[in-house]
């Protein structure tokens, strides 16, 4: 939710008439009083701060200097707080960032009530993202939200809308992972096997059969028998063995040993 004028001048009305409440309470009530009134505004303070004008100024912050991008939600729950009507809710989101790897970051938002439909799970919106923290996150409310689940004007699904083969209509999306699973095979049935390192996961926009991802790896192949070398890898890998080709794991792979670049997954 932005925080707009009216709203900031009724928080800035509000807190002043809380100051003088509490002012009056300590000139009044003497050394009770006044040990009362610092009590209440340092809790009711502390909680002020934290849920409410902190979130907005990080908010504000990431639509000024964020770093635009766009995530899709995966899982939403309502916290049971609300502010002028305008839900809180607790999100665990899919972050595709212009540049490095797709992530997952949990956050909760204010969102506006006139805009609950745009936030359902698989939804897809514009998002603001901090370059020094990927955790810090906000809905990007310069753009028009983009849903994948409300408003099939505004979101095309015979596109690929994320990831390096944004684009592509869906069709052609297929057909070149029909062409990379034939070459796949071609390399699983007289490749070698070896280890390898994943040095980057990259999800290219699209599922196979459900939820299992096509992604494209950057990986460093480790052969027991000569010099290990660096290889790009496609294919589809089953959703739940997708933390298993994160940057560091240990994968298997099968290699063309007369072309290197020929490399494919041998499982997932």
């Amino acid at each position: 939710m932005k925080l707009n004028k009216g709203g900031m001048i009724g928080l800035i009305i509000g807190g002043l008439g809380g100051l003088v409440g509490l002012a009056c309470a300590a000139i009044f009530g003497g050394v009770p009083g006044a040990i009362m009134a610092l009590i209440f505004a340092l809790v009711f303070g502390g909680i002020f701060w934290s849920f409410l004008i902190k979130p907005m100024m990080v908010t504000n912050r990431l639509n000024k200097v964020g770093v635009s991008a766009t995530a899709k939600i995966v899982e939403l729950r309502d916290t049971g707080v609300t502010l002028n009507n305008s839900p809180q809710v607790k999100l665990l989101l899919e972050v595709y960032p212009p540049m490095g790897q797709t992530y997952l970051v949990e956050t909760k938002q204010y969102i506006s009530r006139l805009q609950t439909s745009l936030f359902q799970p698989g939804s897809i919106l514009s998002v603001k993202i901090d370059p020094n923290d990927k955790d810090s996150i906000a809905f990007d409310y310069g753009e028009e939200a983009v849903s994948s689940t409300s408003n099939t004007e505004q979101f095309n699904t015979d596109k690929i809308i994320v990831g390096p083969w944004a684009g592509l209509s869906s069709e052609e999306a297929q057909k070149k992972l029909y062409e990379i699973d034939f070459k796949n095979k071609e390399i699983l049935s007289y490749g070698v096997s070896s280890r390898a390192i994943v040095s980057k996961y990259t999800w290219l926009g699209i599922y196979v059969n459900g939820q299992n991802p096509a992604v494209e790896l950057e990986i460093e192949v480790l052969p027991t028998d000569r010099s290990s070398f660096k290889a790009v890898i496609y294919g589809v890998i089953l959703e739940t063995s997708v933390s298993k080709y994160q940057a560091g794991e240990d994968i298997f792979v099968k290699y063309d040993p007369n072309i290197t670049s020929k490399v494919a997954i041998e499982h997932s």
